[in-house]
Order: C-alpha cells, then sequence, then structure tokens
C-alpha cells in the first residue's frame, strides 16, 4: 500500500464526507451528487497515478507485466483502504460532534435592518 497516497486520498475523502454530513437537510441530494462526482474523479486518477509510479522509478522492470499488474493492485488497495479510514473517520466525527450539533437550517437565519 502507498502511505502518502493513502494519507492524501483520505484526507480528500473525509473532506468530501464531512460536506455531505454537515449540508442543510434540503440540500443534501445536490451536494452528494457532487461530491460523487469529486469522489469518482479522484478515485479514478488516484488509481492511475498510483498504477503509474513504477514508471517513474524503474524503466526496465516495470516493462514486465507482472509488475504492472502488481502496481495496479497496490492503487486499486490504496484507494479502497483511504475510502473505508475515510467513512470510519466520518462515522466517529457524527458519534462523538455531529449527533449533538446538527446542521443548521436556512430557514433560521433572520436579517436584522436599521430598524433592529
Amino acid at each position: 500500500m502507498n502511505t502518502g497516497g493513502w494519507l492524501l486520498l483520505t484526507a480528500l475523502f473525509s473532506i468530501a464526507l464531512l460536506l455531505v454530513q454537515r449540508t442543510e437537510r434540503k440540500r443534501r441530494r445536490v451536494t452528494a451528487i457532487l461530491v460523487a462526482l469529486f469522489a469518482l474523479l479522484v478515485w479514478r486518477y488516484a488509481i492511475y497515478r498510483i498504477s503509474g509510479d513504477c514508471d517513474v522509478l524503474f524503466k526496465q522492470v516495470c516493462a514486465f507485466n507482472w509488475v504492472r499488474q502488481r502496481m495496479t493492485i497496490v492503487a486499486i488497495t490504496t484507494v479502497n483502504w483511504s475510502i473505508v479510514s475515510a467513512i470510519v473517520l466520518n462515522v466517529l466525527f457524527w458519534v462523538i460532534i455531529g449527533r449533538s450539533n446538527p446542521p443548521g437550517s436556512s430557514d433560521s437565519i433572520t436579517v436584522l435592518g436599521m430598524n433592529d
């Protein structure tokens, strides 16, 4: 597993999930769709970049097919574990902080004018 990639991807997926979790209830579906598109792009790009790391370091060794397959497995494993870690971190956040402090609603906003 690529540890640096795992940490970065865990942070990105955690922020994306936290954004959906802390969005007000009326806007949650739209936010979830946009975050899902973002997560899909990050997921595909991470697999592409991590599986291509071998080419930078060892051009001769990476010519073998089994090495490329191994790097692809490492990339997929890294991305999947980062998603699992992000979900666990967001569940912990929700249990510790989120349940007692639900996201606000735009209906409760009051605008103060000059006479207030």
